[in-house]
């Protein structure tokens, strides 16, 4: 049986430079094109990896012949002469820090096999072999990945295997001077959490936690369909981001949002900025089912080269999205005020996105290539999220099904129907079918229900059950700064010293309707400078005062009268309601599986 043989090198690290060579064991023909994916599973962007792309060469190795490569467009090649032993060797700069490409410095390096590996067309299924190369002499590295190993050293650079292309690039690859791996089991299975980066977190705390996270979301589906599981964990200095494969997930995590002992010894809780790590991981863990295996149809059928529309991504990432912090709750990591806290804050986040009222949810999942991963600074207005609005009518389909078939029914077992039926055999997932399997289990006529929420701009209806499962939801008028200045004028300002610039105007606000533009700078109201405590000044207009703005744009100094709204920007609040009648209490701890009877 012929293979396909990759090897890789970080050959110069301090360049950023990573050299790939293809062979072939097969001939190949004259007409051999040759592919780099343009966009990545999960990200749904095309990202044009081929844009790093230094040198490509091609040899047949069997007489030492160069062999011409002419390039077709942005992602393809062909080679101009047949070769009985082919070798293509490609040079790639790697300097993308994000989790979706590929990385490497002298410190450590990063390998998405779609940003650098060359797919053969008519080989998508050829078994592969890899050689993972050490870096030149000097540099103490180990390596860490998910795909399976041939033979390795000490280090875990070494021979590797693949059972197709598609196999290969759904493994990625970590390596470095600081890499920690933390073990933990989840039914029996090796998991760990792999901190790629210098630290000080409280390792024991955070596998203890992870592994009941893990295990919650195992119960969904009462399969875990991995034989090991990682979370590469990049440290950073600021911000979240994650990207899910088939037995990993990929993780960017700032560093004081690791755990840490003294602060729990200090306070007596977990921290904040902990809580959100732990969110992005039991939402990247949901995705091993969700996702990975549980597969549209337009993704898993798609070659990687142009886009692949879609128009229920809610259902792969809203959905996620509803059960990353229900993972939390059912984990036992925060209580159940603790939830409700995280859902209020989804439930105000996407009060404030004038583009609900634009933008349909399934149009939100086909448009993802367009508008949601090229934001700009009307994207507010003009877009909604498929992920929080997706999780919003996850919920409101969630609590609708349990209170409608008394129980019998959730979207616990919506989800377990969508395993058994298309997941575990990998069978893609035609479009819309979650909204279909919904019916059915329910026995529920959930048609205009769907036909409503996904194709016009409906608000999800989150809070339409909440009573009857004990809870209160409230919208009031915020208090902090940014909601004063948000909702008093319609704006959203950049952060930080100097002059208030202008990133946002909102739709049909006072900013708006005379003619304030994102990127003006504020510099004085009736007169008097304007300060970064824009809120306290604002106190002393009541509703409706004419308000004379002075304001920069470019090098033009502009003046603007505008009439202030009443109220800051508004805020949900949850809580649970102990004046509720036991049958709304016991739905309550159905549904969070409150097993611990804290609250």
């Amino acid at each position: 049986m012929s293979t396909l043989n990759y090897t890789v090198t970080p050959v110069d690290p301090a360049a950023h430079r990573f050299r790939v060579q293809l062979r072939l064991t097969a001939p190949a023909d004259a007409a051999l094109t040759l592919y780099l994916p343009t966009w990545i599973p999960g990200s749904y962007l095309i990202r044009d990896f081929a844009r790093h792309l230094l040198a490509i060469e091609a040899v047949d190795e069997v007489d030492g012949r160069s062999i011409a490569v002419q390039a077709l467009d942005r992602s393809s090649w062909q080679l101009a002469e047949p070769a009985a032993r082919l070798c293509v060797t490609c040079d790639f700069y790697a300097r993308d820090a994000s989790v979706r490409a590929a990385f490497v410095d002298d410190m450590r390096g990063f390998i998405n096999f779609t940003s650098l590996a060359l797919r053969p067309a008519g080989h998508e299924q050829t078994p592969i072999a890899v050689h993972l190369a050490a870096p030149p002499a000097g540099y103490d590295w180990s390596l860490v990945t998910t795909l399976p190993m041939t033979e390795v050293d000490g280090r875990g650079f070494g021979d590797y295997r693949a059972a197709s292309y598609w196999d290969l690039i759904d493994h990625p690859v970590a390596m470095g001077e600081a890499i920690e791996i933390v073990p933990y089991r989840v039914r029996g299975v090796e998991h760990a959490f792999v901190l790629l980066g210098p630290h000080d977190a409280d390792t024991r705390q955070l596998a203890i936690d992870l592994a009941a996270v893990c295990n919650a979301q195992a119960d969904v589906f009462d399969e875990l369909p991995t034989e090991r599981y990682l979370f590469l964990s990049q440290i950073i200095d600021a911000g979240f981001g994650g990207l899910e494969h088939r037995d990993s997930s990929v993780l960017q995590v700032p560093r004081n949002a690791l755990p840490s002992a003294a602060r729990v010894a200090s306070t007596g809780k977990r921290d904040p900025a902990y809580e959100n790590l732990l969110g992005l991981a039991s939402h990247e863990y949901f995705h091993l089912w969700n996702v990975k295996r549980i597969r549209p149809a337009a993704v898993a059928e798609s070659d990687l080269v142009g886009e692949a529309y879609f128009r229920d991504l809610w259902a792969y990432e809203g959905v996620t999205s509803y059960y990353d912090d229900l993972g939390l709750v059912r984990a036992g990591v925060i209580n159940e005020q603790g939830y409700l806290d995280r859902l209020a804050k989804l439930a105000t986040r996407m009060e404030r996105t004038p583009g609900r009222h634009v933008q349909s949810l399934a149009q939100s999942s086909f448009d993802a290539w367009l508008k949601f991963y090229k934001p700009d600074e009307n994207t507010p207005n003009a877009v909604v999220s498929y992920y929080g609005k997706g999780a919003q009518l996850a919920l409101g389909l969630d609590l609708k099904m349990r209170l409608e078939s008394e129980g019998r029914v959730s979207l616990d077992t919506v989800m377990q129907a969508a395993w058994q039926r298309y997941g575990r055999d990998d069978r893609p997932v035609p479009e819309n079918a979650l909204a279909s399997l919904a019916a059915e289990i329910s026995g529920l006529d959930l048609c205009d229900f769907f036909e409503f929420h996904l194709e016009t701009t409906a608000d999800a209806p989150w809070a339409d059950y909440l009573g009857d499962f004990g809870i209160r939801a409230l919208a009031e008028p915020a208090t902090d700064d940014v909601s004063i200045v948000r909702g008093r004028m319609g704006l959203v300002l950049s952060e930080g010293s100097g002059p208030a610039r202008i990133v946002n105007v909102l739709d049909d606000g006072p900013a708006q309707a005379v003619g304030i533009s994102p990127d003006d700078r504020m510099i004085a109201f009736d007169g008097i400078e304007v300060g970064r405590e824009l809120a306290r000044q604002l106190a002393r207009y009541p509703a409706g005062a004419a308000l004379r703005v002075h304001l920069f744009r470019g090098d033009q100094l502009l003046v603007r009268e505008m009439r202030l709204a009443g109220d800051a920007a508004p805020e949900w609040h949850l809580s649970i309601d102990e004046t509720a009648d036991e049958a709304a209490h016991a739905r309550r701890a159905a549904w969070l599986h409150r097993e611990r009877g804290d609250s």
